[in-house]
């Protein structure tokens, strides 16, 4: 069945996409993004097209390809791609708010390319972690999929999951480094306190910056450690017949 919802929901996506790669329909004029605050985010165009033109075939591998299996199960609470990803052999698991189904396509990316890292074959389908540190492999990934959210924003007209959006929002800002260390601390504690250390009252300005575009000091959507055991009897509410 989760194989199914994935497969589905992908090939909804992918019809447009599929249609401006052959050259049958040009990729629509992006649109700026804003949120309340007036923060605005206006897409490069050409970036968005090199953005598709990347997507498109790695879609279709994660649908298709029967060496690995990247899956998503249902949750209430909302959280970032990281915070419940989990990988086993050839199966990539993560959980996405069950009210944020645009939110699959950047998720099931992100869940890809962890696994492909996992793997050692990152470089294949991302060239340009090629040799980098585990930080900036990670930062690589966040990245991309930032901007594969972004093209879904700005073009395909997917919904607002905050999430995702605080996301693309510091990417834009320059705050990438700085939201990654707020998300995923203890994962690069060491890596911080260098970057902290160079770049001395970088934390009080991405706080301000925060405030400022999404009126809250910091990112909103980290999980508690409980989450997790919380999240098994969730999702087992969320599939039982109602």
């Amino acid at each position: 069945m989760q194989q199914a919802r994935r497969a589905v929901a992908l090939l909804i996506l992918m019809l447009p996409l599929v249609g401006a790669c052959a050259g049958q329909v040009p990729l629509p004029e992006p649109r700026s993004i804003v949120v309340y605050s007036g923060e605005r985010i206006v897409p490069d165009r050409n970036r968005m097209e090199e953005i598709e033109q990347w997507l498109t075939p790695e879609l279709e591998r994660i649908n298709l390809d029967p060496d690995f299996l990247i899956r998503l199960s249902p949750v209430v609470e909302s959280g970032y791609p990281w915070d419940s990803l989990e990988i086993r052999g050839d199966t990539a698991d993560l959980r996405l708010s069950a009210t944020a189904p645009d939110g699959e396509t950047p998720f099931l990316v992100y869940g890809y390319l962890r696994l492909m890292d996992d793997w050692d074959s990152l470089g294949e389908v991302l060239p340009e972690a090629i040799g980098l540190s585990r930080y900036e492999v990670e930062r690589a990934i966040v990245q991309r999929v930032a901007e594969v959210w972004l093209l879904g924003r700005s073009v395909f007209d997917t919904q607002p999951f905050g999430p995702l959006d605080e996301l693309i929002y510091a990417t834009q800002a320059g705050y990438l480094d700085e939201f990654i260390f707020g998300t995923q601390g203890e994962r690069f504690a060491d890596t911080a306190d260098v970057y902290r250390a160079q770049n001395p009252g970088s934390g009080g300005e991405f706080r301000s910056w925060f405030e400022h575009t999404f009126g809250i000091g910091g990112p909103q959507f980290i999980r508690p450690p409980e989450s997790e055991e919380q999240a098994e009897d969730t999702i087992g509410d969320l599939d039982s017949p109602r």
